[in-house]
Protein backbone atom coordinates (compact mmCIF):
# COMPACT_ATOMS: atom_id res chain seq x y z
CA UNK A 1 0.00 0.00 0.00
CA UNK A 2 1.22 3.50 -1.00
CA UNK A 3 0.35 6.30 1.62
CA UNK A 4 0.96 10.54 2.15
CA UNK A 5 -0.01 12.04 4.52
CA UNK A 6 -4.02 12.56 3.81
CA UNK A 7 -4.11 8.76 4.09
CA UNK A 8 -6.16 8.05 7.24
CA UNK A 9 -5.41 6.02 10.00
CA UNK A 10 -8.03 3.33 9.43
CA UNK A 11 -6.62 2.25 5.85
CA UNK A 12 -3.60 1.93 7.78
CA UNK A 13 -5.22 -0.03 10.53
CA UNK A 14 -7.02 -2.69 7.76
CA UNK A 15 -3.61 -3.80 6.19
CA UNK A 16 -1.81 -4.30 9.46
CA UNK A 17 -3.81 -3.05 12.98
CA UNK A 18 -1.76 -4.39 15.34
CA UNK A 19 2.17 -3.84 13.67
CA UNK A 20 0.75 -0.03 12.68
CA UNK A 21 -0.57 0.37 16.81
CA UNK A 22 2.66 -1.32 17.96
CA UNK A 23 5.01 0.68 15.50
CA UNK A 24 3.24 4.16 16.57
CA UNK A 25 3.14 3.77 19.95
CA UNK A 26 7.20 2.95 19.80
CA UNK A 27 7.42 6.53 18.20
CA UNK A 28 4.80 8.68 20.40
CA UNK A 29 3.32 7.26 23.52
CA UNK A 30 0.08 9.50 22.97
CA UNK A 31 -0.33 7.02 19.95
CA UNK A 32 -1.30 4.88 22.87
CA UNK A 33 -4.94 5.64 22.37
CA UNK A 34 -5.37 3.15 19.68
CA UNK A 35 -5.24 0.64 21.24
CA UNK A 36 -8.77 1.12 22.85
CA UNK A 37 -11.12 -0.29 20.55
CA UNK A 38 -14.09 2.57 20.90
CA UNK A 39 -11.39 5.86 20.16
CA UNK A 40 -9.95 3.82 17.40
CA UNK A 41 -13.58 2.56 15.75
CA UNK A 42 -14.53 6.41 16.54
CA UNK A 43 -11.57 8.49 15.20
CA UNK A 44 -9.46 6.07 12.82
CA UNK A 45 -11.87 6.87 9.87
CA UNK A 46 -11.98 10.34 9.72
CA UNK A 47 -8.22 11.66 11.08
CA UNK A 48 -5.80 11.44 8.11
CA UNK A 49 -1.72 10.72 8.79
CA UNK A 50 -1.37 14.35 8.68
CA UNK A 51 -4.37 15.00 11.57
CA UNK A 52 -2.94 12.16 14.22
CA UNK A 53 0.31 13.65 13.97
CA UNK A 54 -1.19 17.39 15.13
CA UNK A 55 -3.04 15.72 18.06
CA UNK A 56 -0.15 13.80 19.25
CA UNK A 57 2.47 16.62 18.42
CA UNK A 58 4.58 14.19 16.24
CA UNK A 59 6.08 15.02 12.99
CA UNK A 60 5.08 14.11 10.14
CA UNK A 61 7.79 13.07 7.99
CA UNK A 62 9.04 10.99 11.23
CA UNK A 63 5.26 8.83 11.23
CA UNK A 64 5.50 8.21 7.68
CA UNK A 65 8.98 6.62 7.74
CA UNK A 66 8.05 4.89 10.37
CA UNK A 67 5.09 2.98 8.41
CA UNK A 68 7.67 2.44 5.66
CA UNK A 69 9.68 0.75 8.23
CA UNK A 70 7.11 -1.93 8.60
CA UNK A 71 6.31 -2.21 4.71
CA UNK A 72 4.40 0.59 3.01
CA UNK A 73 5.05 2.06 0.08
CA UNK A 74 5.87 6.45 0.03
CA UNK A 75 4.24 8.80 -2.50
CA UNK A 76 7.55 10.70 -3.84
CA UNK A 77 5.93 14.14 -2.03
CA UNK A 78 5.18 12.17 0.95
CA UNK A 79 9.10 11.00 1.66
CA UNK A 80 10.27 14.45 1.37
CA UNK A 81 10.79 15.98 4.92
CA UNK A 82 8.18 18.71 5.05
CA UNK A 83 8.45 21.85 7.58
CA UNK A 84 5.65 21.92 9.63
CA UNK A 85 3.62 25.29 9.44
CA UNK A 86 4.24 27.86 12.25
CA UNK A 87 1.74 28.47 14.51
CA UNK A 88 0.54 31.89 14.54
CA UNK A 89 -2.30 31.71 16.92
CA UNK A 90 -1.45 33.30 20.22
CA UNK A 91 -3.88 32.88 23.45
CA UNK A 92 -5.64 36.02 23.58
CA UNK A 93 -5.82 38.13 26.65
CA UNK A 94 -8.19 36.99 29.46
CA UNK A 95 -10.34 40.02 28.97
CA UNK A 96 -11.03 38.95 25.45
CA UNK A 97 -11.84 34.75 26.05
CA UNK A 98 -15.34 33.47 27.42
CA UNK A 99 -13.83 30.23 29.00
CA UNK A 100 -16.15 27.18 29.06
CA UNK A 101 -14.49 23.78 30.92
CA UNK A 102 -16.74 20.77 29.87
CA UNK A 103 -15.11 18.38 32.18
CA UNK A 104 -17.46 18.27 34.88
CA UNK A 105 -20.73 18.13 32.05
CA UNK A 106 -18.89 15.21 30.99
CA UNK A 107 -17.98 12.86 33.64
CA UNK A 108 -21.98 13.57 34.76
CA UNK A 109 -22.27 11.44 31.37
CA UNK A 110 -24.09 14.36 29.81
CA UNK A 111 -23.61 16.04 26.18
CA UNK A 112 -21.96 19.52 26.49
CA UNK A 113 -22.90 20.54 22.60
CA UNK A 114 -26.18 22.00 23.66
CA UNK A 115 -23.94 24.68 26.13
CA UNK A 116 -21.49 24.84 23.48
CA UNK A 117 -23.87 26.07 20.79
CA UNK A 118 -25.43 28.55 23.39
CA UNK A 119 -22.00 30.72 24.45
CA UNK A 120 -20.82 30.36 20.42
CA UNK A 121 -24.43 32.11 19.77
CA UNK A 122 -23.86 34.99 22.31
CA UNK A 123 -19.89 34.97 21.99
CA UNK A 124 -19.34 38.84 21.61
CA UNK A 125 -17.68 40.35 18.53
CA UNK A 126 -14.18 40.21 18.84
CA UNK A 127 -14.44 37.09 21.72
CA UNK A 128 -12.64 34.21 21.26
CA UNK A 129 -14.29 30.85 22.54
CA UNK A 130 -12.19 28.98 25.16
CA UNK A 131 -12.74 25.42 26.16
CA UNK A 132 -11.37 23.07 28.63
CA UNK A 133 -11.56 19.19 27.70
CA UNK A 134 -9.37 15.61 28.19
CA UNK A 135 -9.00 15.39 23.90
CA UNK A 136 -8.83 17.36 21.08
CA UNK A 137 -12.40 17.60 20.17
CA UNK A 138 -12.31 16.80 16.60
CA UNK A 139 -16.20 16.45 15.75
CA UNK A 140 -16.81 20.19 17.29
CA UNK A 141 -13.79 21.57 15.26
CA UNK A 142 -15.63 20.05 11.95
CA UNK A 143 -18.84 21.22 12.71
CA UNK A 144 -17.94 24.77 13.92
CA UNK A 145 -15.55 24.76 11.01
CA UNK A 146 -18.70 24.80 8.78
CA UNK A 147 -20.05 27.76 10.40
CA UNK A 148 -17.04 29.93 10.12
CA UNK A 149 -14.94 29.29 13.06
CA UNK A 150 -11.58 28.19 13.17
CA UNK A 151 -9.50 26.20 16.14
CA UNK A 152 -6.51 26.19 18.04
CA UNK A 153 -5.84 23.10 20.61
CA UNK A 154 -3.10 22.91 22.97
CA UNK A 155 -2.67 19.82 25.21
CA UNK A 156 -0.85 21.36 27.99
CA UNK A 157 -1.16 17.81 30.21
CA UNK A 158 -2.35 14.45 29.26
CA UNK A 159 -5.62 14.68 30.63
CA UNK A 160 -6.27 18.55 29.90
CA UNK A 161 -7.04 20.30 26.61
CA UNK A 162 -7.45 23.60 25.43
CA UNK A 163 -9.26 24.81 22.35
CA UNK A 164 -9.73 28.18 21.07
CA UNK A 165 -12.74 28.96 18.64
CA UNK A 166 -12.42 32.22 16.84
CA UNK A 167 -14.69 33.70 14.14
CA UNK A 168 -12.45 33.66 10.44
CA UNK A 169 -15.50 35.94 9.40
CA UNK A 170 -17.10 38.38 10.99
CA UNK A 171 -20.24 38.63 9.04
CA UNK A 172 -20.87 34.59 9.80
CA UNK A 173 -24.05 33.79 10.86
CA UNK A 174 -24.29 33.08 14.33
CA UNK A 175 -24.20 28.99 14.57
CA UNK A 176 -27.39 27.29 15.18
CA UNK A 177 -29.29 24.87 18.05
CA UNK A 178 -31.36 23.97 15.87
CA UNK A 179 -30.29 20.51 13.53
CA UNK A 180 -32.16 20.24 10.51
CA UNK A 181 -33.96 17.15 11.08
CA UNK A 182 -34.00 16.14 7.31
CA UNK A 183 -31.34 15.33 4.89
CA UNK A 184 -33.51 13.28 2.42
CA UNK A 185 -36.70 14.38 0.03
CA UNK A 186 -39.53 16.27 2.19
CA UNK A 187 -42.22 13.08 2.46
CA UNK A 188 -44.29 11.90 5.90
CA UNK A 189 -41.97 9.51 8.56
CA UNK A 190 -43.95 6.68 8.54
CA UNK A 191 -44.77 7.09 5.01
CA UNK A 192 -41.11 6.61 4.30
CA UNK A 193 -40.63 3.79 7.43
CA UNK A 194 -43.11 1.77 5.66
CA UNK A 195 -41.60 1.51 2.12
CA UNK A 196 -38.68 -0.54 3.95
CA UNK A 197 -41.17 -2.78 5.94
CA UNK A 198 -39.19 -6.55 5.43
CA UNK A 199 -35.89 -4.16 5.06
CA UNK A 200 -35.15 -2.49 7.92
CA UNK A 201 -32.57 -2.82 10.95
CA UNK A 202 -33.60 -1.68 14.56
CA UNK A 203 -31.16 -0.47 17.23
CA UNK A 204 -31.66 1.30 20.48
CA UNK A 205 -28.80 2.78 21.86
CA UNK A 206 -31.19 4.97 24.44
CA UNK A 207 -29.25 3.02 27.05
CA UNK A 208 -25.59 4.15 25.78
CA UNK A 209 -23.25 6.92 27.23
CA UNK A 210 -21.50 8.87 24.63
CA UNK A 211 -19.58 7.89 22.35
CA UNK A 212 -21.23 4.36 22.01
CA UNK A 213 -24.57 5.83 20.47
CA UNK A 214 -22.39 7.12 17.61
CA UNK A 215 -19.88 4.37 17.28
CA UNK A 216 -22.97 1.86 17.23
CA UNK A 217 -24.62 3.67 14.68
CA UNK A 218 -21.91 4.02 12.23
CA UNK A 219 -20.93 0.24 12.64
CA UNK A 220 -24.79 -0.56 11.66
CA UNK A 221 -25.08 1.25 8.77
CA UNK A 222 -21.81 -0.18 7.17
CA UNK A 223 -23.42 -3.33 7.78
CA UNK A 224 -26.72 -2.66 5.79
CA UNK A 225 -27.58 -4.35 2.82
CA UNK A 226 -28.34 -3.01 -0.40
CA UNK A 227 -31.72 -1.48 0.04
CA UNK A 228 -32.22 -1.84 3.59
CA UNK A 229 -32.27 0.64 5.97
CA UNK A 230 -31.54 1.63 9.87
CA UNK A 231 -34.22 2.67 12.86
CA UNK A 232 -32.57 3.66 15.22
CA UNK A 233 -34.20 4.55 18.67
CA UNK A 234 -32.03 7.86 20.49
CA UNK A 235 -32.71 10.19 23.32
CA UNK A 236 -31.45 13.23 21.42
CA UNK A 237 -30.84 14.66 18.10
CA UNK A 238 -27.00 13.27 17.58
CA UNK A 239 -25.27 16.61 16.17
CA UNK A 240 -22.18 15.28 15.54
CA UNK A 241 -22.81 11.96 13.60
CA UNK A 242 -25.22 13.86 11.24
CA UNK A 243 -22.11 15.19 8.79
CA UNK A 244 -20.82 11.65 8.83
CA UNK A 245 -23.92 10.50 7.47
CA UNK A 246 -24.16 13.00 4.96
CA UNK A 247 -19.92 12.46 4.03
CA UNK A 248 -21.01 8.52 3.67
CA UNK A 249 -23.43 9.22 1.10
CA UNK A 250 -26.42 8.30 3.99
CA UNK A 251 -29.87 10.50 4.08
CA UNK A 252 -31.21 10.64 7.02
CA UNK A 253 -34.90 11.61 8.49
CA UNK A 254 -35.42 12.32 12.32
CA UNK A 255 -38.54 12.72 14.62
CA UNK A 256 -38.66 14.14 17.92
CA UNK A 257 -41.17 12.08 19.44
CA UNK A 258 -41.18 13.56 22.56
CA UNK A 259 -38.34 15.68 24.79
CA UNK A 260 -36.07 12.37 25.57
CA UNK A 261 -37.20 10.59 22.67
CA UNK A 262 -36.11 11.18 19.09
CA UNK A 263 -36.53 8.31 16.29
CA UNK A 264 -33.82 8.07 13.08
CA UNK A 265 -34.31 6.79 9.44
CA UNK A 266 -30.95 6.31 7.68
CA UNK A 267 -30.73 4.93 4.40
CA UNK A 268 -28.54 4.96 1.16
CA UNK A 269 -29.12 8.08 -1.17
Amino acid sequence: MTIDRNTTIKQLLQHKEEEVIAALVKLNSNFSKLKNPLLRNLLAKRVSIADACRIAKCNVHEFLRTMQSIGFQLYDEAAKPQQEKATLFAPPAPEQTEELDVRPILEDGKDPLKLIMHKINELPEGKVLKIINTFEPLPLINLLAKKGFQAHTERQAPDYVLTWFYRTDQQVQPASEKVVTAEAPAENFNELLSRFQGRLQVIDVTMYEMPKPMITILQKIEELEPGEALFVYHKKVPVYLLPHLHDRGFNYLIQQEDEHKVSLLIYKK
